[in-house]
């Protein structure tokens, strides 16, 4: 039972019995095993204990030997809860007959040489323990015994148990009073208020014999004061702090807990034996805490772990302060850091109030709380900032990019220093930049430092070019008529971290149409991203190409890097070696002889690769007539400035083809291109999707309605009318700022797989979701609802659900920014439909189930709330 910690050994009725705490859980109480039960590591001396215990049921007489394990028990063991039986007579212990007495007439002690007398009868076996049981009938035991005082103290002092203890015992003894002989040995308690004690206290006691001085003495002045006699649960804890931490520290915190409310004493006592509260002096402990432990009761465990892990009671009273202040209900502990330091709490302060509510969150104190402690100098630092100068949405940007330096735990703190000193040396050239970009890109800058400089592998430790670069990117970029968002430092991070100058200096040097068409291509997150790895693979592939590219048709460039990113690295880079050996890439195919070159542009330039000749060249080659030689040559020049975006198409056509496999797709609809690029992003619903699409592209456009599994359902929910369900209703009407707008269910799977990438949603290309677009398509039961103005652009939609008990689940309208106007159209279209089917409408924020059909997942995000549909 190594999960067992004791605390006492209890004489009982029974036997001997631990009193032990279980470590098994922290709520565990007290238990009471058979002393036998457990080892002698577990218990040491417990084999001797037991010994002694067996002796005393067959006691003859009061010897020396009686006493001795008498003793041996009396100051080994607490009395239990046990008492006396009924009827127990006096211990009538006999001493021993005397020996014969020898003389020099008798040395034998008897006479002659062959006589001898019969042996004198021996004192009668008697079983003495029930009388070891309570104090009252312990006196009358040992008062037989008394004579034999020294000879049994000189057997204990040579087993093993201290002569200066074994002199307070013999006291004890001798004491006119009710002295305590095991309260006399342990703590040195000659007095008689140990008869009077309640059991409570000694048996913890039992826990300070090798405490410190005075120790016993101190726990007793807590009685009135700490519940340990009246409360069980007080009596546990008690125990298990001092087995956990010790009696030299466990018992001033005992102290500790009787200088507080009865109510609190308990959640001091138990927050200090958790697991992750390392052993600390109680002298550290402020009371003043206890007025943030009043406001909430789990920062207790938060000041405890602080304390524990060596930080100041003022560092982490600080951070209470400003919890308190904001009303943050969040927890310190996860912000910990490994050294304290001086908090700026009024720059905190001020901060925090200059930020838009929906920004400060529960994250942004305790980060630069706990940089103050972890990294030297960051309080001057955050009291240097111009925070006010700032836009609230600048200041917070500012205040993530300072939080990067604390959010890796892993990090060991010499590292952590280097990325400090890294970024102290970055600030002050942000701050200068800042304090030139116009306020309404202010976020947009420090988010391109943190992308470029703070993210990443090796967070902060980057190459000394790479600030300058970054920041004279910012210069850019960080102006109108440029975006707020930052997405494009993602997209052409390749280059500008690039080892070779020359490439940095080129990127700087671009047009600037060249960065805008590049902005406007990472309006969208998703979307963005893709086109960030496309780059990547594109730069280490050839950067030359990029960088013309970039110059001549970003556009293009853009794309298909958006493109490329929908494939795997894996594939990608094997793809682009093998795009290096086309017969458009490997040579210049305007250096060729003209006939030559046209047959290589007429067998290439097809599936959206445009020829770059003008008309009248490629009309001449087409019907094989000359041209001009001045004609010509101007000829060749237009289409040489085309030469990049040439190959870019043709990598682009290559990168449809690959996604298109063996399936009969034409990739020159969106909608095509689209679904293929779906289907190699998603992880989930994957299979089934393809499976889909090979099924459309060969015509069978009624797959999923026809599928067993779908025909199963419709089966399964009766009251579904099929008809109804599969078509819909249309609903035309005027909506102020839209024009005439129609909401109808997409009757074309393609087009229902643009649900998320429509309106930007996590359920659009590269989404978070993407899976549940796919399961959309996939499953019987659920629909696209969109609405289209008069040009028939997608404007908002809607995806509907049946669920498992047959309710119409409405989910929320998208995009986020739909207006409150045609919202409420969907909302009327909902309540129409709901009544053409004949069934009820679900309303948030509940989540009916909604079966999986043929998908195998599906985000769902609960009904919507109809009440409320803003």
């Amino acid at each position: 039972m190594s999960h067992v910690r004791l605390i006492c050994i209890l004489r009982e009725p029974e036997g001997l019995m631990a009193l032990a705490l279980s470590e098994k859980g922290e709520d565990a109480g007290l238990l009471r095993l058979p002393l036998h039960t457990l080892s002698e590591n577990e218990v040491p001396g417990r084999t001797a204990l037991l010994g002694a215990w067996e002796s005393l049921a067959r006691a003859r007489g009061a010897t020396a030997e009686t006493f001795t394990r008498v003793l041996q028990v009396l100051l080994a063991t607490e009395p239990g809860d046990g008492t006396p039986p009924p009827g127990l007579e006096h211990p009538w212990l006999e001493p021993p007959p005397a020996p014969h007495r020898r003389t020099a007439a008798h040395p034998r002690g008897y006479r002659g040489t062959l006589h001898q007398p019969p042996k004198r009868p021996q004192p009668e076996a008697l079983d003495v323990r029930p009388h070891l049981l309570h104090r009252r009938t312990l006196g009358a035991l040992l008062e037989p015994l008394k004579p034999h005082v020294t000879e049994a103290v000189r057997q204990l002092e040579e087993e093993g148990h201290s002569r200066e203890r074994l002199e307070r015992v013999a006291l004890a003894l001798a004491s006119p009073t009710r002295a305590d002989m095991a309260l006399a040995y342990h703590h040195g308690l000659l007095d008689t208020r140990g008869a009077e004690l309640p059991a409570s206290f000694i048996r913890l006691g039992a826990l300070l014999s090798r405490g410190p001085e005075r120790g016993f003495s101190r726990l007793l002045a807590l009685r009135g004061r700490l519940a340990i006699d009246t409360d069980p649960a007080v009596l546990t804890a008690a125990a298990r702090l001092l087995l956990r931490w010790g009696p030299e520290l466990g018992l001033p915190w005992l102290e500790v807990a009787a200088r507080l409310g009865p109510e609190t004493q308990m959640e001091l006592l138990t927050g200090l034996v958790k697991p992750d509260v390392t052993p600390f002096g109680a002298d550290r402990y402020d009371l003043q805490f206890e007025a943030f432990a009043t406001r909430n009761a789990s920062w207790r465990l938060d000041y405890l772990r602080g304390l524990g892990a060596g930080l100041s009671s003022d560092y982490l009273l600080s951070g209470f302060r400003l919890l308190a202040a904001h009303d943050l209900d969040v927890s310190l502990s996860m912000h910990l850091p490994s050294a304290a330091g001086p908090v700026p709490e009024e720059c905190l302060d001020a901060l925090f109030v200059h930020l838009l509510p929906e920004t400060r969150g529960h994250w942004a104190l305790p980060s630069l709380w706990s940089l103050c402690g972890e990294l030297p100098g960051f309080a001057e630092v955050l009291t240097s900032v111009p925070w006010t100068r700032l836009i609230p949405e600048a200041a917070y940007a500012l205040v993530t990019l300072l939080s990067t330096l604390g959010w890796d735990s892993t990090v060991e703190r010499p590292e952590r220093l280097r990325w400090w000193s890294a970024a102290r040396r970055l600030l002050p050239s942000l701050l200068e930049q800042l304090s030139r970009t116009p306020a309404s890109h202010q976020r947009r800058c420090i988010e391109m430092m943190c992308r470029l400089v703070a993210n990443g592998e090796s967070p902060w430790e980057v190459p000394a070019y790479l600030v300058p670069t970054s920041l004279a990117l910012a210069g850019l970029v960080c102006r109108p008529p440029f975006s707020g968002d930052n997405r494009l430092a993602y997209v052409l991070e390749a280059l500008v971290k690039h080892p070779d100058p020359r490439v940095r200096e080129r990127l700087l040097a671009a047009p600037e149409r060249s960065f805008l068409r590049f902005d406007e291509c990472c309006a969208r997150e998703d979307l963005a991203t893709l086109a960030g790895k496309g780059m990547e693979w594109l730069v280490e592939h050839d950067v030359g190409l990029v960088l013309d590219a970039f110059e001549s048709c970003p556009e293009t460039l853009a794309r298909t890097a958006r493109l490329l990113g929908t494939l795997w690295r894996h594939e990608a880079l094997p793809f682009l070696a093998e795009f290096a050996r086309h017969p458009l890439v490997r040579e210049d195919p305007f250096q060729l002889p003209p006939e030559q070159m046209a047959a290589l542009l007429r067998e290439h330039c097809v599936g959206g690769v445009e020829s770059p000749l003008p008309r009248k060249a490629r009309l001449a080659l087409e019907e094989k007539r000359e041209l001009p030689p001045g004609q010509w040559a101007r000829a060749l020049r237009v289409a040489s400035t085309q030469r990049t975006r040439l190959r870019l198409q043709v990598l682009a056509r290559r990168v449809l083809e690959r996604l298109r496999g063996r399936m009969q797709a034409d990739t020159k609809d969106e909608r095509v291109r689209h679904a293929l690029q779906m289907a190699n992003l998603v992880h989930d619903n994957r299979r089934a999707l393809r499976r889909l699409l090979a099924r459309y592209f060969e015509g069978e456009r009624n797959f999923i309605e026809h599928h067993p599994v779908s025909r199963a359902w419709f089966a399964r929910h009766s009251r579904v009318d099929r008809e109804s369900w599969l078509k819909g209703v249309v609903l035309r009407r005027e909506v102020p700022g839209q024009g005439e707008v129609t909401l109808s269910l997409e009757q074309d799977a393609l087009e229902a797989l643009r649900l998320g990438t429509h309106v930007g949603s996590c359920l659009g290309l590269n989404g978070i979701c993407d899976y549940s677009a796919a399961a959309v398509v996939l499953d019987i039961n659920k629909r696209v609802l969109y609405a289209r103005d008069s040009r028939g652009r997608v404007v908002a939609r809607q995806l509907l659900a049946i669920s498992d008990d047959d309710t119409l689940v409405p989910f929320k309208v998208y995009p986020e920014s739909c207006p409150q106007t045609l919202q409420s159209v969907f909302l009327d279209y909902d309540l129409a439909f709901a009544e053409t089917l004949g069934l009820p409408l679900a309303d948030g924020p509940e989540e009916p189930e909604v079966e999986n059909v043929l998908s195998s997942c599906f985000w769902h995000d609960g009904a919507w709330e109809l009440g409320a549909p803003g």
